[in-house]
């Protein structure tokens, strides 16, 4: 099982006073659940330093798929980070596998003359699909 990995913020700090650390966290994690890994913080209310990150790691984990909020992916394009550098990773990450089906099955669906779309599910949406076949004539 493959989980998504995600770059974002978890809020830290008083009210109306926010700080964030940047990190690594699963996709189905809440917003101040425990990370992966922190990468980083970002302050906004900072005159100096508005933000700090782990470049080294930052590039790993977009190497493997991590995909940046977009709030995050603005902080790594201040930091020189391209779209490039993780759009390139996504997709080598989300390439979908080939799936070889069955041998019998698609004898079987071939012999019905019964394409993917209607395939049956119920007793009755097979005889359905049967008739929809013949009428069609395929």
């Amino acid at each position: 099982m493959n989980v998504a990995v995600t770059i974002r913020l978890s809020r830290t700090g008083r009210v109306h006073l926010p700080f964030y650390h940047i990190a690594v966290f699963d996709s189905r994690t809440r917003r101040d659940g425990r990370p992966i890994e922190q990468l980083g913080f970002y302050d906004p209310e900072a005159k100096k330093e508005s933000c700090r990150l782990d470049a080294d790691r930052a590039k790993h984990w977009l190497s493997v798929g991590a995909k940046p909020s977009p709030t995050v992916a603005t902080l790594l394009k201040e930091r020189g980070f391209t779209s490039a550098d993780w759009a390139t990773a996504l997709r080598k990450a989300s390439k979908p596998k080939k799936k070889v089906p069955h041998a019998k099955k698609v004898a079987a669906l071939k012999a019905r003359k019964v394409g993917k779309r209607s395939k049956a599910r119920t007793a009755n949406s097979k005889v359905a699909a049967e008739k929809k076949v013949k009428k069609t004539g395929e």
